[in-house]
């Protein structure tokens, strides 16, 4: 919270519920020129900026709420009916708030305004920062250094210290504090300026005072907070009530669910809340499985031993997956394997050998692989840890521009077939016949960008033009495809499909 910098972030988010909703209506509006841009799809509203620099507010079927009478427009999805908004006053930004109507809900006159939650909106005026409420009551005067907030908590500094107020503007503590961390579980942690720590609750309440040659780290539970002796510089846990559950003796430690992963000397080791030992500290690297399937990767961490990595669960002895990959990627409810040779395999969530490595992988999503095997090309289906082979009849299968880790997530597979480039998809057919000088994938979208007579356009997997073959041209930026076309100088943007089609 120290020397808070003025962040402002807009984020024109799309990949989102609401632009999904909107696609249809922001790409029909863009392309007949009607607005140079839509976005902030938010509460069925979204912005539109004209040609001429003016925003105004649309609604789902494209009839305009708000005429283009602003420089700005923030439609933000917390805030329902009432928009952060800016015009020019004689030369002078300034910003407030408006309702649906256009009503001033918050006069234009200030040079920023940031909503932090909570009815409670941050206003500066001459590099000075107060707060009001969205019915423009006065909560603190305009006067700090600076104010951030959080849940309905101002944090002020002034004068190079830190204070709360809550809500109402009522000050809560008094420790003029070199810094106050955010709350996490209802606790927060307080630096004075003679950088000790003690820990306080939302009412400013002290829960744990200073402890001599310590300093409190981070906060792990309403009852439990990560502590470091400064004097060994060794890590510990220690309660509210003063009592360590684990001393300081680790360099490291990281909870994880209910247990902890540990380091010592640089090796790293996973123990339980009353520090007894689950995995020796024997392993370079540990850290969580993270996937969408929850229940079939419980407590599974990968682990790793110099440059290979294996799969533990803490509470059994035996390895889920050996410690002998370069890499390891869960996929649906298995684990994608990369050896040494670069060749895949892949396991059951419960260790189980399923595909042996045999194989140089290409495409996979969902239950599909592609992959070649003594250079023959297949389409692997897994089905009940067992999977099948079904051959496929190209000269070579071709790598994506998104390969990582020894394969690239997509439903599609790009070939060459007589010297020319196609698309295959998992549903075992062909997708794009082999008619294209190149082919390039779009993320995992299904829609790519191809080349032919050296004009590019682009292709969707059911073999539909969508957009012409004729720019010269193409770079994929983000959310977007740039294509060129050299003579005239012309540049078009292609907003990519969203969201991607399954992994």
């Amino acid at each position: 919270m120290r020397n808070i910098l003025l962040l402002l972030i807009l984020l024109f988010s799309f990949i989102t519920k609401g632009q999904s909703k909107f696609e249809t209506l922001r790409k029909q509006l863009m392309e007949n020129k009607t607005y140079e841009y839509v976005y902030g799809f938010e509460n069925n509203y979204a912005v539109f900026r004209t040609f001429n620099e003016k925003m105004g507010l649309i609604d789902s079927l494209g009839n305009v709420i708000l005429k283009p009478n602003y420089k700005y427009i923030h439609n933000q999805k917390d805030l329902k009916n009432i928009f952060e908004a800016g015009i020019i006053i004689n030369k002078n930004y300034k910003r407030g708030f408006i309702d649906l109507k256009g009503n001033i809900k918050i006069p234009f006159e200030y040079e920023d305004v940031f909503y932090l939650g909570k009815n409670l909106v941050r206003v500066s005026k001459n590099n000075k920062y107060g707060v009001i409420n969205l019915d423009n009551k006065i909560i603190l005067p305009i006067k700090y250094d600076n104010i951030m907030g959080s849940n309905g908590i101002s944090f002020v500094q002034n004068n190079n210290s830190i204070d709360l107020f809550d809500a109402e503007g009522k000050q809560i503590t008094k420790f003029q504090a070199f810094d106050i961390e955010y709350f996490q579980h209802k606790r927060s942690i307080v630096m004075l300026q003679n950088k000790n720590t003690l820990i306080i609750d939302t009412l400013g309440n002290i829960v744990l005072n200073t402890i001599k040659n310590h300093r409190f780290e981070r906060i792990l539970s309403q009852n439990s907070f990560l502590i470091l002796n400064t004097l060994t510089k060794k890590k510990g846990i220690i309660n509210s009530n003063g009592q360590y559950e684990i001393d300081c003796k680790y360099d490291e430690i990281s909870p994880s669910n209910s247990i902890y992963i540990v380091k010592n000397n640089g090796k790293e080791g996973i123990i339980n809340q009353k520090d007894a030992v689950l995995k020796p500290l024997i392993y370079d690297n540990v850290y969580g499985v993270f996937s969408k399937d929850s229940i079939s990767f419980k407590n599974h961490y990968f682990a790793s031993k110099g440059n290979l990595q294996g799969v533990i669960n803490p509470y059994l002895e035996k390895e889920i997956i050996p410690i002998s990959y370069k890499y390891i990627d869960p996929f649906s409810k298995h684990y994608i394997t990369t050896n040494a040779e670069n060749k895949g395999g892949l396991f059951s969530a419960k260790g189980e050998n399923i595909i042996p490595e045999e194989y140089d992988f290409y495409s996979a999503a969902q239950n599909k692989i592609f992959a070649v095997k003594n250079s023959k090309k297949y389409l692997l289906t897994i089905e009940n840890n067992n999977y099948t082979e079904t051959e496929i009849f190209v000269d070579e299968f071709v790598k994506s521009n998104q390969y990582f880790r020894g394969f690239s997530k997509s439903n599609y597979q790009i070939f060459k077939d007589k010297n020319k480039f196609g698309v295959y998809s998992n549903k075992n057919k062909i997708a794009m016949p082999a008619e294209y000088d190149a082919v390039t994938e779009i993320y995992g979208t299904g829609e790519f960008v191809v080349k032919k007579n050296n004009k590019y356009g682009i292709v969707n997997s059911d073999n539909e033009t969508q957009l012409e073959l004729k720019y010269d041209s193409f770079q994929i930026i983000k959310e977007v495809v740039r294509f060129n076309i050299k003579n005239p100088k012309t540049s078009k943007f292609y907003s990519i499909k969203y969201p991607f089609e399954p992994q």
